[in-house]
């Protein structure tokens, strides 16, 4: 497996998309349910603030970008982490050095940032190093090597996430799909402004999301 730098996947680009699950009738403060794992409202919150915090000192003068669609990142790839953890562990697994080499790599190109904004990036963008580097491993457990054993890794991963009931609430928009975070129309409400739709569009205008009340935003 060619290791993939962390700080590469720190492109503004990347946020103008969102990928996690969806169900209705979630318990309050739950913001996603995996196995019997949730992960918190207030976790999801905490971390797209500092996700935010992140985000704004990478974009350009003038881009804005919707809270819907950060939220929506952040909680997908939560709940995404808490899958692929469940994974290694049924495995007997651990993340192959990859990861951790990586993870060391982003926190010194990113040392004059703020620990929980390191620590945001790591758990947000992180999670596609940290999935392929559980994927090597349990290859390599299966006899594979190389990439070899990344491709074998990710068959396994994706039997096993077939599965498993993994439910993001619909509020985030959305849903896990292959072993990664995709766009899904989960929503149960509808923006009738034409700021509020184009904001939240799947292409969202950044010249739109600067209208939105200053707490509905990002940058």
């Amino acid at each position: 497996m060619t290791r993939i730098r962390l700080i590469a996947l720190a492109s503004a680009s990347i946020f103008l998309l969102t990928g996690c699950g969806a169900v209705p009738a979630f318990n309050p403060g739950v913001a996603a349910r995996v196995g019997d794992e949730t992960v918190s409202l207030n976790e999801v919150d905490d971390v797209s603030t500092s996700f935010c915090n992140y985000v704004e000192g990478q974009l350009q003068a003038g881009q804005v970008l919707a809270g819907h669609y950060l939220r929506g990142q952040v909680a997908g790839a939560l709940a995404l982490r808490v899958a692929v953890d469940q994974f290694a562990e049924e495995q007997g697994v651990s993340a192959a050095d990859d990861y951790a080499k990586a993870v060391a790599e982003a926190e010194k190109q990113l040392q004059s940032l703020p620990d929980d904004q390191v620590q945001a990036v790591i758990d947000v963008q992180g999670v596609p190093l940290y999935l392929q580097a559980v994927e090597k491993s349990v290859g390599e457990q299966q006899g594979a090597r190389g990439d070899d054993a990344t491709k074998a890794g990710e068959a396994a991963f994706l039997d096993w996430l077939d599965q498993q009931d993994i439910d993001v609430d619909p509020r985030f928009g959305i849903s896990i799909e292959k072993g990664a975070t995709q766009p899904a129309d989960t929503s149960l409400s509808f923006g009738v402004a034409d700021v509020t739709k184009k904001a939240d569009a799947s292409e969202p205008d950044t010249a739109y999301a600067a209208g939105l009340p200053e707490t509905q935003r990002c940058g």
